[in-house]
């Protein structure tokens, strides 16, 4: 066998397949990781859903990066009320936690158009060729999950049960689908076989515009066609920061998660990150000040970039992800997510709950000006070091940042393998209404410091899944993907 040209590392098997058959047909790193994007609609539908938000980060052979923002968007149409077709739930996921669903959740969706765009502008097979291993996946059906089955075993009731299109798909014969049991989607295929023939216009302009705002309205939700036709995807210079000898460019404003986690990597010094004790607490204390600064200055979207300026110059001392590289140069990063899901499925395709995510509202339900981006956690990365160029990002609200934080030290300070640094032990501060818990797994000494500790018996889904690929300066690619779901990862 020759010397692999592109690596691909994915949040679901399916999805480094898909990237692999792509990259067979003559597509690169950008054309993989979309094609493994797409199938995350398929192999993941509580994750991530064309009928949700997402952001691709593109470094380009000449070594310039941007990211394409399809983040979600509030619709322009004003509810009647704050509240409008939302209804409040709480689930027992991520240690317990509220979250709004229903149709006045459901904001405008932005994958789809941010996919097309990064295709667009670098993308080197046909758009059809992105979408048939996913539609393959959904026509004949898929193992499902058991990441996927265990968010709905504790989603069920709050969430799915509610409408009898989402019942239909996740329960059959009077059960829940469990892990390894046979997923079949034919209207999902349905709608992505019109995308890939059509174009995204299907989608924002034409039928599945229609039944999407047909539905919606049914259940007092307010996007319409006309939220959807006015969506465009944004092109932006990344937010960049130096850590450790490296360049880390990430998902800059009006998104948060770059933000945060440049401001979290400033905050580390070199020097505290040697014994394990001092690197637990350093990286504790860091997250702890950047996302404190988050929920103090960074509640209007609009006023990030101003704040997180105003950081960096004070500086002293469920989502799901994939990851491609060529031996072009090309390295690409996308996350996407539905949110914790709306409940509410159109053609097969769930919609988000971006409006109901309590942590993405800060200034309350419904309270963003019209058509103004949504605040995202999301912070696909692209991180140069002195030998390899590494695309990397991860799904888990609120843990997206430390977890890529924390896999950059092992990437930078301790030069780890990429296959390393997905799987060593995190740790997490997570502030609760009583009071803060340190969340950590097992190799770190969490139980040492001075923090209320949650130990883990072995590693988990809540501490995120980063998936990584990488090219050497010397074109030599590499790919690893996160043990802690059910992902994939491939060499071609």
């Amino acid at each position: 066998m020759g010397k692999p040209r592109l690596g691909i590392a994915a949040g679901n098997r399916l999805g480094a397949e898909a990237a692999t058959r792509v990259a067979q047909e003559g597509g690169n790193a950008v054309d993989a990781c979309l094609a493994a994007a797409i199938m995350a609609w398929v192999a993941e539908p509580f994750f991530s859903s064309i009928g949700g938000s997402g952001f691709v980060a593109v470094r380009a052979p000449d070594s310039t990066v941007e990211v394409i923002d399809g983040n979600n968007t509030m619709p322009t149409t004003s509810p009647a009320f704050p509240g409008q077709g939302l209804d409040r739930v709480y689930m027992d996921y991520s240690n317990g936690m509220y979250t709004g669903i229903g149709a006045g959740s459901i904001a405008v969706p932005g994958i789809l158009a941010a996919a097309r765009v990064a295709w667009e502008r670098h993308g080197s097979i046909g758009w059809d060729m992105l979408f048939q291993p996913a539609i393959d996946a959904a026509d004949k059906g898929l193992p499902f999950p058991l990441t996927s089955a265990y968010y709905l075993s504790v989603t069920w009731d709050p969430i799915w049960m509610r409408e009898s299109t989402s019942r239909s798909l996740f329960e059959h014969d009077g059960n829940l689908l469990g892990a390894g049991d046979l997923f079949v989607q034919p209207d999902l295929a349905d709608a992505l076989r019109a995308v890939a023939s059509e174009g995204p216009s299907v989608f924002y302009t034409g039928e599945l515009a229609e039944e999407i705002e047909r539905e919606v309205a049914a259940r007092e939700g307010f996007i319409g066609r006309d939220d959807l036709a006015g969506y465009q995807a944004e092109v932006r210079s990344p937010i960049a920061t130096e850590a450790f000898g490296w360049k880390v460019e990430s998902n800059p404003p009006p998104a948060v998660g770059g933000a945060v986690l440049a401001h979290m990597l400033a905050l580390l010094d070199p020097s505290d990150l040697n014994d394990p004790l001092d690197r637990t607490k350093a990286v504790v204390e860091a997250q702890r000040a950047a996302v404190g600064y988050r929920r103090e200055r960074y509640l209007d979207p609009s006023s990030i970039a101003a704040a997180f300026e105003e950081a960096l110059a004070m500086r002293s001392p469920s989502t799901t992800h994939s990851s491609a590289a060529d031996d072009d140069g090309y390295v690409c990063s996308i996350t996407e997510s539905n949110g914790y899901g709306s409940g509410i499925v159109v053609h097969g395709m769930l919609l988000n709950n971006t409006l109901g995510e309590e942590e993405l509202n800060p200034l309350g339900v419904h309270r963003l000006p019209p058509g103004s981006r949504c605040h995202s956690n999301m912070a696909p990365t692209v991180a140069t070091g002195p030998d390899r160029t590494v695309g990397l990002g991860s799904p888990g609200a609120d843990r997206i940042v430390s977890a890529i934080a924390q896999t950059l030290i092992h990437l930078a300070v301790d030069n780890d393998t990429l296959a390393d640094a997905v799987a060593a032990p995190r740790a997490h501060l997570d502030p609760r209404p009583e009071g803060e818990m340190l969340c950590f797994e097992p190799g770190l000494p969490g139980e040492r410091l001075s923090y209320r500790p949650h130990a883990y018996d072995d590693i988990h889904m809540y501490f995120g899944a980063v998936q990584a690929a990488s090219v050497a300066s010397d074109g030599t690619v590499d790919a690893a993907h996160d043990p802690r779901r059910s992902g994939g990862s491939a060499l071609v």
